[in-house]
């Protein structure tokens, strides 16, 4: 089985999570340094879109609340 780091992307309605997607990458930095330039949203509630960043080993490290463009852009780059 090939280890790859990867973002799941979400949106979130209240306790239930849909999700929209996976960019994976052999290389670890490229996740990393994509999941850096994402910006986070502030949003007043759980509610939105949302991207969750998982090692290579699938672990889960991070979730961060984005815009609609920003999970549509990581969306777009999938290998």
């Amino acid at each position: 089985m090939i280890q790859q780091s990867k973002i799941r992307v979400f949106y979130q309605v209240a306790n239930e999570q849909i999700m929209l997607g996976e960019a994976f990458s052999k290389k670890c930095g490229d996740i990393a340094a994509m999941w850096l330039k994402a910006p986070m949203e502030e949003i007043l509630s759980d509610d939105g879109f949302r991207i969750s960043l998982y090692d290579d080993g699938g672990r889960h490290v991070a979730d961060k609340s984005v815009s609609m463009g920003t999970a549509d852009s990581i969306l777009s780059t999938v290998d």
